[in-house]
This record gives C-alpha cells, structure tokens and sequence, in this order.
C-alpha cells in the first residue's frame, strides 16, 4: 500500500504531530527549536541587535525574554507554520532560524523568511533555505513559495534572487518602507 504524502504544511504537521525532522546539509543542519533558555537568550540577544531589527523591520519592538520563549511556543504548535533553528554542523551551535507557514499576505500560500544571527555572509543561509526549499518540494509537495523582503535588505534580495526567487511585485509596510514580494516555483 502507498503512502500518501502531505500536500500542505498544515497537512504534513497534523500527520507528524508537529515534529519537525532533522535536515543535514553540508555546514548547517535544520533542527526543532530547542526548548532551552540558552536558546530563548541567544535569540533575544539577536533580535535586539539594532542592524538586525532594521533588516527584520521590528526596529520599534522590544522583546522580553518571556515573549521570545512564547513566540517560540507559538510556532511550535501552530499546524500551519514550520519553525527550525539553524545549526552550524561543525560546533552545533544555533546560527538563526527559518520559517515557512502558510501567509495571510500570500493568500495562505507558503512563505518562507530567514534570520541569521552573527554569522551572516558565511553560506549558511544560502544552504539552509535550500535545503528547505528541497524539503518543501520533495516532502510537502509544495509547487511554489513566497516572501517578502525589504527592498534595502540588499544582502537577503541577493540570496533570494540566488535561490530562483523572482520579484512578483512591490509594496511598502505600515512604516512607508518599500519591501519586493518574490517566489519561487520549485
């Protein structure tokens, strides 16, 4: 008997039970979100580098502690969203995290966004959305993936448009800041 395969991120985290698998790449690997204060106070630590804000547009936001483990434990029980941290392969340390759900900007289709957090310009990102690109394509039998990126992001424009990602069109945030919508077919 076959066994029939997700065809949405919803439908493959019920089947799963909201488990994400491991995925090894090359310099990375894609793993759950740990469940550990370490992990909550390193990603504070990232998310409130003010470079990283801007990029991110979460340049007027504070987060607490208790906000980052609740976000954290939001993503982690949300069927529709797919939360891994990104792990250096060599020394397992967490680098970042990369997001795909289903987008209310997007009609509910697949969006996907990245963060990197001190070690950017290193290849990681590039291989990390990759490998997930290949997940969402082999395993969830995604056929296309979207996102939004700030037009002055420019390091992120350059790894999506790496990727395959095209520019669908423009937009500007609540801020007046111009962001490019961009997908790609995989």
């Amino acid at each position: 008997m076959k066994t029939k395969l997700s065809h949405t991120i919803e439908d493959y985290n019920k089947k799963h039970k909201n488990q994400l698998p491991e995925i090894i790449g090359e310099k990375v690997i894609l793993a759950p979100i740990p469940d550990s204060n370490e992990f909550y106070e390193l990603y504070l630590k990232w998310i409130s580098n003010k470079d990283l804000k801007y990029k991110l547009g979460e340049e007027n936001t504070e987060y607490t502690w208790e906000e980052v483990r609740d976000l954290h434990d939001g993503w982690k029980k949300d069927f529709k969203n797919m939360t891994f941290c990104i792990l250096n392969k060599e020394t397992k340390e967490p680098i970042g995290d990369l997001n795909l759900f289903d987008s209310k900007e997007f009609d509910n289709l697949p969006e996907i966004s990245i963060m990197i957090g001190e070690h950017s310009g290193k290849g990681f990102g590039t291989e990390a959305c990759t490998l997930l690109l290949d997940f969402a394509s082999k395993k969830l039998k995604l056929k296309e993936i979207n996102l939004s990126v700030y037009k002055d992001n420019l390091p992120a424009v350059g790894l999506y448009k790496k990727l395959g990602f095209e520019i669908i069109g423009e937009i500007k945030d609540e801020d007046g800041r111009e962001e490019y919508l961009m997908k790609i077919k995989i």
